[in-house]
């Protein structure tokens, strides 16, 4: 059985190297120390199938941040579907609004203990499985137990965010303006129970 990818990037070359050691038994682990070194590696992978299957990214790098990193990546149509982690030192609520509206998948505050670390991870590997990662089809059927019913504008939503487009994307797509598009993903979020933007994979085909 081949083993989970996962890449790290963190301009601190001491945690980047703390958190490799801590993975690479596990899992093949690359560790970058800059989002430009982290993007061109990306972008040299021919197959699919050797993509990092999550990204560890720090917030505050010199250079390019962790919110133009992101950025790029969400943007490649061979990326997006990689689910990304933020590694950060902040603790204002702006900052972590900031890259959940971005499709980041969740923060890990640092410094990180080590099997704290690793719980993590394999949690996220286990949610974003291979399989699921690729996006799908929304299941209808089990929306139909929902206590409030999704209204149709909700049900556009939905299906888009059921294959992760993000808020940019949903919002080009139906031609409704970004503030209605976040209202509306909120809504579907609370009605469908869903406490991250990824956890809609437990409404897909």
């Amino acid at each position: 059985m081949s083993r989970k990818r996962v890449m790290i990037i963190d301009d601190d070359e001491e945690t980047l190297k703390l958190m490799v050691h801590q993975l690479e038994a596990l899992y093949d682990v690359s560790g970058f120390t800059s989002g430009e070194s982290a993007l061109e590696a990306l972008s040299r992978v021919v197959s699919r199938n050797h993509l990092p299957q999550l990204i560890l990214l720090d917030i505050s790098m010199t250079g390019m941040d962790g919110y133009e990193v992101l950025s790029r990546i969400k943007s490649n149509e061979r990326l997006k579907m990689i689910p990304v982690v933020f590694l950060t030192g902040m603790t204002d609520e702006l900052s972590e609004c900031k890259g959940l509206e971005m499709d980041a998948v969740d923060y890990l505050k640092k410094p990180i203990a080590g099997k704290v670390l690793f719980a993590r991870v394999q949690h996220y590997l286990d949610l974003y499985s291979d399989t699921s990662v690729k996006g799908g089809k929304l299941d209808e059927t089990k929306l139909k137990n929902l206590i409030e019913p999704l209204t149709e504008r909700e049900l556009e939503v939905a299906r888009l965010m059921g294959e992760f487009r993000s808020d940019r994307e949903i919002c080009d797509i139906l031609y409704i303006s970004m503030p209605y598009t976040k209202k509306l993903v909120s809504s579907v979020k609370e009605k469908l129970g869903l406490e991250k933007r990824g956890d809609i994979r437990r409404y897909l085909i």
